[in-house]
């Protein structure tokens, strides 16, 4: 893979076609370089680049777009001749297309925000792209060893890498690879290639290189400016995640792993006697047997000996199952019968130039890899899955999915070699569980844990992990970095192994690490703990009740939570977001060096302790007044750094000031026993107007994002010299739902008891003010949330 730098004495004709759907295409015939350039909107912020050459004749690949022909009808782009051999295509978006007939180039910008130039000419396999310069980039999928990917080569091809810390060269290269960056000026570029390949990220240019065996094409992605925007469009383009099933949002149990059912509902009985609040268990390999098992896929009855008593008793008590499967079916233990059978039928891997399965050695043994790209593989797979989930499986989890081992003497079924496929293979392997749901369980959420794929792969339900990460403070540290890039990647629930997985068998143990790392998941995607030695918090006696507080805040913040699930759903953005996610254009490089800081949505802050033996750590607060939800009396101003003290029970978290922040008011043994029409609307004042959307649904169906499955709450505060007017209107209808909504509105640290507070215009009864605190409680009965209720606090 070699790059070199292009000519820019390139004449080209240009022919500009009006496609009768309404969008532009703009072809350039290079004759010189017999190529054809042909630039299409697909929006009014998004174009595709294709360069072919004019011999080619091969297949082109799958796209890891979506399909938005349809949606070209909309778009909106008019093209002008500028005189002088140029002229421009100009979106509705303001994205513009300079085609230079004698520099033989196109240059594709948006305003004074960005610039980025393709000289039009591809060396081999290389394709080159100029950009403005002093750009922060970010995205690249799953990496952890650092926020700002400029001035590294990224190379794309999926990896494991058990046992990882921070600062190690490996984690350049992790589980979720793809070949997508986002600028700090506000735009993005996707190549649309799932094929091995690498990706320089230079000061001055980017640089592509690629096993593809067709021509790479690649979209340009503006967000006007803002990151936040190019998320948005990114996600639009490549696929969002549905909403997920409220039960992901709980505590969840894991471990490397429980080995029979006695364990396992041992486990269960012992959290709930603790009083920990549990939605989910996942069951590592030995339910289906022991490691050399693998592929075998179904219940080990000799130590699972009523598996459907388990699962039935399970579900009384809201406790999910989640199951694992691996691309692989060992020879060496009793899934030879699945083995002989697959082979038979040829749905294995096979070497290339051969029918023949290829034999793949793994750790745990040798045998078959299930080639996903093969439809009659896909439909085993699915019938296989049908019956678990019909016998009471909840969500599943795929392992080793990178794949782990993917000998290159492999060739697919489509065609293509290991290389080629490799990063496509989670993808694909999470495809046929979605599809399953789909024509099965149309009316089910689905979960499905996958550590590896490629862009687009949460179109599937995905919730990824960042694999095998060490039980240790360095494998604590990247983790903020990881879900930060992967969530600008469109993973908007990247989280992790909360307790770290991988044990160093001298330093089993680590408290202080556990509870640390357990402050982290509790504003983290997934709560989920994991590891191979004393996984579950009641392990842990020597702190008290801090691991059980921290489990149950979990559930306390379920209704801000949905609403950020909400947000993924309908626009793409993650959980987890950059300090300066919502800042001016560029202004998100100035926290490239803050990697254990980030947005909990919009308006929370949250910076986890992530040092042993730490006591204090530095904060530094982004653009706005910050209000710490420790003690709410206490603000700091954005652009300050203070020392803050954090104690091993303080987890240091702040709302934006002005930011609206719904707490479920009720315990709960699971989120069963969530109740959305009773909630703590907590409100940190600030000094301008202010809004907060809640999202409220049936919390189960899987098509509440529609017209009548779902209704917006909104919150709208206006500070004014006499005090505060609160607002509250749901818009939409909720079909078969009460309109009627117990509130509470919770004013911390006001500082001042109002000399008047009225709902409606009438004195609100049953106030409560707390003089220590300052904090402000004032009950809201709504009997129709669709009308709006005004509450003014005056002083």
């Amino acid at each position: 893979m070699k790059f070199h730098r292009f000519s820019a004495c390139v004449m080209l004709s240009l022919m500009w076609v009006w496609a009768y759907a309404g969008a532009v295409t703009l072809t350039l015939e290079d004759a010189r370089h017999h190529q054809t350039v042909s630039v299409t909107p697909v929006s009014d912020d998004i174009v595709r680049v294709d360069v072919v050459p004019a011999k080619w004749s091969g297949t082109s690949l799958p796209s890891l777009a979506l399909d938005k022909t349809m949606g070209a009808a909309d778009v909106r782009a008019t093209v002008t001749d500028l005189g002088g051999g140029m002229k421009v295509l100009t979106t509705a978006g303001g994205l513009r297309v300079v085609a230079d007939e004698q520099l033989g180039s196109l240059t594709m910008s948006c305003g004074d925000t960005f610039y980025v130039t393709d000289l039009c000419r591809r060396d081999g396999d290389a394709l080159r792209l100029l950009h403005s310069g002093g750009e922060s980039f970010y995205g690249g999928g799953e990496r952890g060893y650092s926020l700002n990917l400029t001035g590294d080569t990224l190379l794309n091809y999926n990896g494991q890498n058990y046992g990882y810390q921070a600062g190690e060269p490996r984690i350049k290269r992790m589980g979720i690879t793809m070949p997508f960056v986002l600028s700090s000026k506000g735009y993005g570029i996707l190549f649309d290639d799932f094929c091995k390949s690498t990706l320089y990220v230079g000061p001055e240019a980017l640089e592509y290189s690629t096993t593809r065996p067709a021509p790479v094409s690649y979209y340009v992605v503006s967000g006007r400016g803002r990151v936040e925007d190019v998320v948005k469009n990114f996600t639009w383009l490549v696929g969002r995640q549905e909403l997920p099933p409220l039960w992901t949002l709980g505590y969840i149990t894991s471990k490397y792993g429980y080995r029979d059912q006695r364990e396992s509902e041992g486990v269960v009985d012992t959290l709930k006697r603790a009083g920990y609040p549990l939605d989910g268990i996942v069951f590592d390999l030995y339910w289906y047997g022991k490691e050399e098992d693998m592929g075998r896929l179904e219940w080990d009855r000799t130590q699972w000996p009523d598996h459907r008593a388990m699962l039935s008793k399970f579900k009384k008590l809201g406790v999910n199952v989640v199951t694992i499967s691996q691309p692989y079916v060992l020879t060496n233990g009793r899934a030879i019968d699945n083995y002989r059978q697959l082979d038979a039928k040829g749905l294995f891997c096979k070497t290339d130039g051969t029918d023949t399965t290829h034999t793949v050695t793994i750790w745990v043994g040798q045998g078959g890899m299930f080639d996903v790209s093969n439809p009659a593989t896909r439909q085993w797979l699915s019938d296989r899955y049908r019956q678990l989930t019909d016998e009471g499986v909840t969500g599943w989890w795929g392992d080793l999915g990178e794949p782990e081992v993917h000998p290159r003497e492999i060739r697919h079924y489509n065609g293509l070699t290991a290389e080629q496929y490799h990063n496509l293979y989670g993808n694909e392997w999470s495809r046929i569980i979605y599809d399953l749901f789909k024509k099965q369980y149309p009316d089910r959420r689905l979960m499905t844990m996958m550590r590896a794929g490629t862009a687009g792969l949460q179109r599937y339900s995905v919730f990824p992990w960042s694999t095998d990460v060490s039980r240790s403070w360095g494998g604590l540290a990247p983790q903020v970095t990881i879900m930060l890039n992967a969530g600008m990647s469109g993973l908007g629930y990247m989280s992790h192994d909360v307790g770290g997985f991988a044990v160093d068998p001298a330093n089993k143990r680590d408290g202080e690490l556990y509870i640390r790392w357990l402050q982290l998941g509790l504003f983290s995607p997934v709560l989920r703990t994991h590891s191979t030695y004393q996984a579950e918090p009641y392990h842990y006696k020597e702190y008290g009740d801090l691991p059980l507080r921290l489990i149950k805040e979990r559930y306390a913040w379920l209704p801000y939570n949905y609403t950020l699930a909400y947000e993924n759903a309908s626009q793409g953005l993650p959980l987890v977001r950059p300090l300066g996610f919502y800042d001016a254009p560029g202004g998100i490089s100035r926290y490239d060096s803050i990697t254990d800081q980030y947005l909990w949505g919009r308006d929370v802050m949250v910076a986890p302790v992530m040092e042993q033996g730490a006591t204090e750590r530095l904060i530094t607060f982004p653009q706005g007044t910050w209000v710490d939800m420790n003690q709410p009396a206490r603000r700091y101003d954005g652009g300050t750094t203070i020392h803050y003290p954090a104690p091993l029970d303080v987890l240091p978290h702040f709302a934006r000031a002005g930011a609206f922040v719904p707490q479920a008011r009720n315990a709960m043994d699971n989120v069963g026993d969530y109740d959305p029409s009773r909630l703590d609307v907590v409100y940190y004042p600030g000094a301008e107007p202010s809004e907060f959307t809640l999202f409220d649904d049936d919390l189960h169906s899987t098509g509440t994002l529609a017209p009548g499955g779902h209704r917006l709450i909104h919150f709208t505060a206006t500070p004014h010299a006499a005090g505060y007017e609160l607002k509250i209107v749901g818009e939409g209808t909720l079909a078969g739902a009460s309109p009627a909504k117990d509130y509470r509105l919770v004013v911390p640290a006001l500082g001042y008891k109002p000399r008047q507070i009225t709902v409606n215009g009438k004195k609100a009864r049953g106030v409560a003010y707390d003089k220590s605190s300052g904090t402000l409680t004032v009950p809201v009965h709504i009997a129709d949330v669709s009308k709006a209720v005004t509450v003014q606090l005056s002083r």
